[in-house]
């Protein structure tokens, strides 16, 4: 089947390893199977995201994206004004007919950009959806204009707050799918893996605590970082354990992926993680609460070391979970249901 309507996605040129971006290209991927014309929109010349395996549809939109950025950037002088960097860009914009989705941190900019076309917001992250905001520009909001045909987000919790914020919005709830590379290993090393990116503080006091009240001679921590999806899934499958350090998250990616590869999760949900964060196969801690997690992630090492096939079976169970709910024929399924509706309005 075939969908006449030309979507173009918005998508930060960033190279660093962040799973918002690689949602928005599956997202695309997607609206292509189903029939539509959809496209990543970037805004520098020839860049595409490689640490994950894709051959997703690209365009390019540099004015785009240098009229986004007047308005996002942070207040500073720029090495070369934005005004003569236009001069020499290339001026072409998207097709007015065309539908254009951004993400939640564009929120601001998005209709002073592109005033005529009509818009969908990919809200990955509701607690960034004010970010940029002051008290001056209230009103200012993208969501709020009346050619803005909806709102997509990713979890239970994002879903009450965007429509707890803009009663008058349609806001749709779709399920994430995990990529192939993230199943169920029960090969396991005595190792901890953990992302740094987020809270990194909160790890080195965790780190300390432990090292200071037992022996971890035997047990390895692993840091992932700035690896690409084939390594990262390597690492989840070894591990053991992985700690979550989300915070502020619209769904929190990571641990849901470690569950998905029979890591033992401790750790924060950040909200949005509080749906998959289930008594029956992880550990859920308060938000930073530092000595309530050091003493869960000391309790579970001990249990390992004496029984490690008691918490190998709850690592099994959360694979199973999360790779019931949070996998491709859903998202699909979402997918599809949420644009018939975006579009039949």
């Amino acid at each position: 089947m075939e969908n006449k309507q030309l979507i173009y996605v918005v998508c930060p040129n960033i190279k660093k390893p962040m799973g918002g971006i690689k949602q928005i290209y599956r997202l695309v991927d997607t609206l292509n199977l189903l029939g539509y014309e959809a496209y990543i929109l970037h805004g520098k010349k020839n860049f595409r995201v490689k640490w994950f395996e894709n051959s997703t549809a690209i365009k390019y939109f540099p004015n785009l994206f240098a009229q986004l950025y007047s308005y996002t950037r942070k207040k500073k002088k720029l090495k070369v004004p934005l005004f003569l960097k236009q001069l020499v860009m290339d001026k072409k914009m998207p097709e007015k007919s065309s539908l254009i989705v951004f993400p939640e941190v564009y929120g601001l900019a998005m209709k002073d950009v592109v005033p005529e076309n009509n818009v969908v917001i990919f809200n990955q992250n509701c607690y960034y959806t004010f970010d940029r905001y002051t008290p001056e520009n209230v009103h200012k909001n993208g969501y709020l204009h009346p050619k803005t045909l909806g709102c997509i987000v990713v979890s239970d919790d994002s879903l009450n707050y965007v429509k707890h914020t803009f009663p008058n919005l349609d806001v749709f709830r779709m399920r994430l799918g995990l990529s192939k590379n993230f199943e169920y290993s029960a090969t396991k090393k005595k190792q901890i893996a953990f992302m740094p990116r987020k809270l990194a503080e909160d790890f080195n006091q965790l780190f300390h605590i432990l090292n200071n009240r037992m022996d971890l001679s035997e047990w390895d921590f692993i840091a992932i970082d700035n690896m690409n999806e084939d390594e990262v899934s390597k690492v989840l499958k070894d591990s053991a354990f992985f700690l979550s350090f989300n915070y502020r998250e619209g769904f929190g990616l990571p641990p849901v992926e470690a569950m998905a590869c029979g890591c033992y999760v401790i750790g924060y949900a950040g909200k949005g993680g509080e749906e998959y964060f289930k008594d029956e196969f992880c550990s859920l801690i308060g938000d930073r609460d530092i000595i309530g997690f050091a003493k869960e992630l000391e309790a579970k090492i001990l249990e390992y070391d004496q029984n490690p096939k008691r918490i190998d079976g709850k690592s099994k169970l959360a694979s199973e979970y999360v790779l019931s709910v949070y996998n491709s024929q859903n998202e699909r399924e979402d997918i599809t249901s949420i644009w018939q509706n975006i579009l039949s309005n």
